[in-house]
């Protein structure tokens, strides 16, 4: 299991295993200064995060909180080590008057699923129960998750309220909902077939369950399963030639959404791997493209 996460990190070096840049013009984003917190210690594991405040705004502020891939297995909250089109985003963002958390949940297989979605939820439980303390306004969450990380945010948000297995007693009360989600290449059925022999090896340890099998454990980790009417909109970016999570994947969360009654976009970006990495030609449309219509989807969401 350890040589086979090494052998991904190696080859694909997946969000969260110090991936370079999908595209050249993705320049590396300086930290702005931030605060970090304790959320949560399930597992006796304290998990944190960092809150960066922007310069300017009206306080409260509206919140984006992103999520790091890395196949559930791998990655931090670090701002560098996120995908370009996640830094490029918190970049504007920032500029825009929003603040923003970035999290740290616990990795598998140490931690094996379900716990990354346990302290995902109480990571929004308690950057609510704590508004006033980073000058947040708790009616304006919006999420980022990029690949696993995507996976991560839409589950949270549409299985808020719901679910009460993957809530862990702490901030009871608050509202672990979204007014927004960007959904970046994330898997969405996991029980679909089409899956890659690399993505089932990554998959296994972490669920404990073949992707593409009728899993119980699957189904419910699957954000389609939760799709449902009043559900927050959705941005869902996805990559054409991704060969490790299937376009169809993104198109199915789509429809899904869609015929839930719930509002979704998706833009497929042509000539783009996983993590938007170039393959055959410039991806279009191109970072600059796909992070303005991101940030206009989060202001106009955010209002």
């Amino acid at each position: 299991m350890r040589r086979g996460a090494a052998m991904l990190c190696a080859a694909l070096a997946l969000g969260g295993c110090g991936s370079g840049p999908a595209a050249t013009s993705a320049a590396a984003t300086s930290a702005p200064a931030h605060a970090t917190a304790t959320y949560c210690t399930d597992g006796g594991t304290a998990e944190t995060l960092d809150v960066y405040e922007p310069s300017r705004g009206t306080a409260p502020h509206p919140l984006l909180l992103v999520i790091h891939g890395g196949s559930w297995a791998f990655g931090s909250s670090a701002l560098a080590g996120q995908n370009p089109l996640a830094r490029m985003t918190v970049t504007a963002m920032l500029s825009r008057g929003f603040a923003v958390a970035s999290i740290n949940y616990r990795l598998a297989p140490a931690n094996p699923w379900p716990a990354q979605i346990i302290d995902v939820r109480c990571a929004v439980r308690y950057l609510r129960a704590t508004a006033a303390r980073w000058n947040l306004d708790p009616q304006r969450f919006t999420a980022l998750g990029t690949s696993a990380g995507a996976q991560l945010a839409s589950l949270a948000a549409l299985s808020a309220g719901a679910e009460p297995q993957w809530d862990n007693g702490l901030y009871t009360g608050e509202s672990g909902g979204f007014a927004a989600v960007v959904d970046g290449w994330g898997p969405a059925d996991l029980t679909a077939p089409g899956w890659s022999a690399l993505a089932a090896a990554i998959a296994e340890p972490v669920f404990r369950a073949a992707v593409g099998s009728d899993s119980q454990a699957l189904r419910d980790a699957s954000p389609v399963t939760w799709a449902h009417a009043g559900a927050p909109p959705f941005l869902i970016i996805q990559g054409s030639r991704d060969t490790l999570v299937p376009a169809q994947q993104s198109a199915e969360l789509q429809a899904r959404l869609a015929s839930a009654g719930a509002v979704a976009t998706l833009i497929p970006v042509a000539n783009a791997e996983h993590e938007l990495r170039p393959v055959g030609g410039a991806i279009s449309p191109g970072l600059d493209v796909l992070t303005t219509r991101v940030v206009d989807f989060l202001q106009s969401a955010a209002r």
